[in-house]
């Protein structure tokens, strides 16, 4: 009798101790441990317990007439108990599913066993702790493999705010985006052209910047990304490269690599390897990080950027090594055509490279390098160098605060051509004094405070920058009459040593209700220190554009017309920006 209530109870105070923990999932291992090596069979199923080792409301019947009946006081009693404890246990799992269904971190293990009230032998305790260590052992731990995922960089200037994947799958990740503005310059050109940028190109009408399909391919280390670049950045983007006017098939016609390529904003594919925290190489056409801000203004602070960003490249094309010897450090080189250019300028590739430090969760530090590629069109011989480096630190962060994170970017800029009638130290002359290689470089800097308000819901942009770039190698070109990079305009040439200094500053407020959309209202002021600016006038001819770009427009009365450009531009600038 002593041996049937021993084991009696032994089974009984087991099954309590199992169900203890259930509303948490535990790994198959944890279970085989806690379970032991033993299942109850139905041969030596006990008082309380089914054939599966479960809780069992009614007890064993017990056949034996000769039962004494303290046996079956005893059994009654134990009956009631184990009704009791179920009871309980309901009670405690309905709290554990309260606790895990309003809080995004899991509960831990003590903090469900601290809800019980019931009081449990010392058997129980003991599996009760077993249980907590299992399920402490396969929490999610930080992750120190995948580089730079032990932080969240979402308030990075220049990176997507979205925390969330819409849909995801082992083969694809898609993205999706879409950016349309209203943009009212207050300079007011009849043509409602405006010039000098590379976000915003019209004035006083709705127009769809961005409108991009894609995403990400991965399978078996295999890698690919593609995203489709329709709307007005299909066509002001690549009229900013000049390397499609040399050479067959790269000439400004309709079959020109500008065609190829202007409805495609990137387009890779490459191979991962599981070196150090990775090594990625990729080959095609991928957003440039020179300037800090990204290609999509959807990542960024701020709808127009400053001249460092907005003047330098956008995209480049060729082949990219990225390699994270640790999870806070990439070091990427490039070989590619060549600045910002579908095609290769002379008879040299440009190489450039990043390097990437986050060595903080409030700190990123880049660098980019670019340089010996030749990207002057038409001119062999002229190389070009560039340096650009970022530095954005998260100051202050506090999420119970209405104010609950600041953050400042600065971004500095140098470079110069040299060769070719160029130089980068200043004029060099003759023996006879005359100049025969002019000084051309481009030195410039931007900086931007961010405020984020009532948990990410609203945010507060102030900032500017300024460039120094003579011989207007990187100044973008007026789209005076149609001009593009291949064409230039007399109207605004880029000989050696023209000058050419501006700067900028804005405003900006976004109300950002979901991490997926962006409303944004900007105001934005730019000044240069030669007519640059559309203004009232406009740039277009009477008529419509006519002629060459490349040529001074005649009139009918032989007289020769000018474009109204101004040193100021005062714009206000309206968004709509979504991105899945």
């Amino acid at each position: 009798m002593v041996l049937v209530l021993g084991f009696t109870l032994g089974q009984t105070q087991r099954c309590y101790g199992q169900t203890n923990h259930q509303p948490h999932t535990q790994p198959e291992s944890a279970r085989a441990s806690l379970d032991g090596a033993s299942q109850p069979s139905s041969e030596d199923v006990g008082p309380g317990v089914d054939a599966t080792g479960k809780a069992s409301t009614s007890p064993r019947k017990v056949t034996d007439s000769a039962v004494p009946a303290e046996i079956t006081r005893e059994l009654e009693i134990m009956k009631a108990r184990i009704e009791e404890l179920e009871s309980q246990l309901k009670t405690r799992a309905g709290a554990d599913q309260k606790v895990a269904t309003t809080s995004v971190v899991p509960a831990k293990a003590t903090d469900i066993v601290s809800t019980s009230t019931v009081e449990p032998s010392a058997q129980s305790q003991s599996d009760a702790s077993a249980s907590q260590s299992a399920a402490s052992s396969s929490a999610p731990a930080v992750d120190t493999q995948t580089p730079f995922a032990y932080a969240d960089w979402t308030w990075l200037n220049g990176t997507a705010r979205n925390k969330d994947a819409v849909w995801d799958s082992k083969f694809f990740t898609p993205e999706i985006r879409f950016d349309t503005h209203f943009v009212s310059s207050f300079n007011h050109p009849k043509d409602d052209t405006i010039g000098g940028s590379s976000e915003i190109f019209r004035s006083n009408e709705i127009q769809a910047e961005q409108i991009s399909f894609g995403g990400d391919f991965h399978w078996q280390n295999v890698r690919g990304r593609v995203l489709t670049m329709f709307g007005m950045f299909a066509v002001t983007t690549p009229r900013n490269d000049a390397s499609t006017g040399r050479g067959q098939w790269a000439n400004n016609s309709p079959q020109d690599m500008r065609n190829a390529y202007r409805y495609v904003s990137e387009a890779y594919g490459g191979y991962h390897w599981n070196v150090n925290h990775g090594l990625n190489v990729d080959a095609g056409i991928f957003v440039s990080y020179i300037g800090l801000f990204s290609y999509y203004n959807f990542d960024n602070w701020a709808y127009q950027p400053s001249y460092v960003s907005s003047n330098t490249p956008w995209f480049f094309n060729g082949v990219r090594i990225q390699w994270f010897p640790t999870n806070k450090l990439k070091i990427e080189p490039w070989i590619i055509n060549g600045w910002q250019s579908y095609a290769r300028f002379g008879s040299k590739p440009g190489l450039g490279g990043q390097i990437l430090y986050r060595p903080k969760p409030w700190l990123s530090l880049v660098f980019n390098n670019y340089g010996m590629g030749e990207d002057t069109l038409g001119l062999i011989g002229r190389s070009r160098i560039h340096t650009d480096d970022s530095v954005e630190v998260k100051y202050y962060d506090n999420p119970n605060k209405l104010l609950h994170r600041m953050a400042f970017s600065v971004t500095g800029d140098l470079g110069c051509e040299y060769g070719g009638g160029a130089a980068c130290f200043g004029d060099k002359k003759d023996a006879s004094g005359n100049i025969i290689a002019h000084k051309q470089d481009f030195l410039g800097w931007m900086a931007y405070n961010r405020f984020w308000f009532n948990k990410d819901k609203y945010g507060l942009t102030v900032g500017g920058g300024q460039i120094n770039n003579p011989g207007r190698y990187l100044t973008l070109v007026p789209p005076i009459n149609g001009a593009d990079a291949i064409s230039g305009t007399p109207y605004f040439t880029a000989n050696p040593g023209d000058p050419f200094k501006a700067w900028d500053t804005s405003i900006t407020f976004d109300y950002m209700p979901r991490q997926y959309i962006t409303f944004r209202s900007e105001y934005g002021y730019r000044h240069a220190n030669v007519p640059y600016f559309v203004g009232r006038g406009g740039i277009t001819p009477p008529g419509g554009n006519t002629g060459t770009p490349s040529q001074p427009v005649i009139l009918p009365d032989g007289s020769t017309w000018q474009p109204d450009l101004r040193k100021d531009e005062a714009s206000l600038r309206l968004a709509i920006l979504v991105k899945f």
